[in-house]
């Protein structure tokens, strides 16, 4: 399987939490390709991988911007059912929902895997600390 990188995150003068996104690459039946993060609900597109990268790229520091600057980051992130752990202020640990509870969740993310060809792979990112 070839290896797909998503290089992004966030920085701040308050730092930033790493987490470990599951990101979705699969191609239409226009060729278009996708990007998705079923666990944020994000998804970048393009004519081949490394438009979708940087598309996807973009969407990320698009939707930390707009939460945080809205402050409802932390909001969001337990809509989706990601845990929190310690205060909404100050999050000692972040948890993404497990991948079979976001299927579950998901119709979309159900699509996906019924009508395309799916490969997957994990890629580290940053979300603000103060969240």
């Amino acid at each position: 399987m070839a290896q797909y990188l998503f290089k992004g995150g966030y920085e701040n003068q308050s730092g930033s939490v790493k987490v470990m996104l599951l990101l979705f690459h699969f191609e239409d039946e226009n060729k278009v390709h996708f990007i998705y993060s079923p666990h944020l609900d994000l998804t970048g597109y393009g004519n081949n991988i490394e438009e979708a990268k940087d598309s996807f790229a973009i969407v990320f520091e698009d939707f930390v911007d707009y939460t945080l600057k809205k402050k409802t980051l932390s909001k969001v992130l337990t809509g989706l059912g990601w845990e929190l752990k310690g205060s909404d202020k100050k999050p000692k640990k972040i948890l993404a929902p497990s991948i079979t509870s976001v299927i579950k969740d998901n119709e979309y993310v159900s699509e996906i895997f019924d009508k395309y060809p799916v490969n997957t792979y994990h890629q580290e990112v940053g979300l603000p600390s103060f969240i």
